[in-house]
């Protein structure tokens, strides 16, 4: 399966691509509450992100930025761009639970990565809301921020491809305790920070809702 990730006009248009589903249980879980997202990309601007997860009342004790929100219930986004001569290419991982707090690092492996500064932080725009038993994430990657942690200027148009999985987590037991992704990770104990698992997607102009 390889992601079609729309071109758009503008943010707006965000929630007519077509939308994708976290629905590979993971390291002994057996349900999650349904969670899905759509992922966009604007030129010469960046990334959109919004995910919905149909959760009553879910797990919120982090309010700082930075914070372990995958002990709460989380939603995260794991991105990698590069590739090509780049023999260990960086990935970032954000991560966030239903108060907006939000844990943003990159680098190539699980130890040693870097955390984006606050100023930086703000730059992702982390939005949550809960509402009529659901809580919904949204995130905005800006180009600027991409370009300087790869060091160069990211030529993304039509046809670009680049890696990516999203999760569904809560690690605290007794809480409803899960892992969940959209692209399977083939390891025997949790751990997100598995490029080698991420998925294909692809830039399209024709990636939307008809």
């Amino acid at each position: 399966m390889e992601l079609q990730i729309a071109i758009m006009e503008n943010a707006a248009e965000l929630e007519t691509t077509q939308p994708f589903v976290i629905d590979s249980f993971l390291w002994g879980t057996e349900s999650i509450p349904r969670t899905y997202g759509y992922l966009g990309y604007v030129p010469d601007d960046g990334f959109y992100l919004k995910m919905v997860c149909e959760e009553e009342n879910p797990l919120r004790t982090y309010t700082e930025y930075q914070s372990p929100v995958c002990l709460d219930s989380a939603m995260e986004a794991f991105l990698m761009f590069g590739g090509g001569s780049d023999p260990e290419p960086v990935y970032l991982n954000l991560e966030a639970n239903a108060n907006g707090a939000l844990l943003a690092e990159y680098g190539t492996e699980r130890n040693g990565r870097i955390r984006f500064s606050r100023e930086e932080g703000e730059a992702f725009g982390c939005r949550t809301g809960i509402r009529d038993g659901q809580w919904t994430l949204s995130l905005r990657l800006p180009l600027a921020v991409l370009d300087r942690i790869y060091g160069r200027k990211l030529d993304l148009q039509e046809g670009s491809r680049f890696s990516c999985n999203f999760y569904k987590v809560c690690e605290t037991e007794g809480a409803g305790m899960h892992y969940a992704s959209l692209f399977p990770v083939r390891s025997e104990k949790p751990d997100f920070h598995r490029p080698q698992d991420f998925g294909g997607a692809v830039l399209r102009k024709t990636a939307k809702l008809l």
